[in-house]
């Protein structure tokens, strides 16, 4: 006996599949402690811009904060060595371009 169609037709299925998929990717994004990305497209060009401009803000304050927490679950020892003397020139430089993010004025 076959199987009861789920779906109507294979657009539905495509939608469906798609919005899954869409689903999925948020999860995994949520899970990475991911800020939630912006619905792009039905925003004015300013109002966009400015929505880009926070999420990389926010992006960019994510990679500040895990930088600083990898720091300080290295030993003494770790953190007297040359590898974190470069991730604190990388925390460093990552403030640095937040800084002049900063600096961009709002429309």
């Amino acid at each position: 006996m076959p199987q009861p169609r789920q779906y109507p037709d294979h657009a539905a299925r495509q939608r469906a599949y798609r919005a899954r998929q869409a689903q999925a990717h948020c999860a995994a994004q949520q899970a990475k402690g991911l800020p939630a990305a912006a619905s792009l497209p039905t925003l004015p060009s300013r109002a966009r811009w400015q929505a880009l401009l926070t999420q990389a803000q926010q992006c960019l304050e994510t990679a500040r904060d895990e930088l600083q927490t990898y720091c300080d679950e290295r030993s003494d020892a770790w953190q007297q060595g040359e590898r974190a003397a470069l991730l604190h020139e990388q925390r460093e430089s990552v403030e640095q371009v937040l800084a002049e993010l900063e600096a961009v004025p709002s429309w």
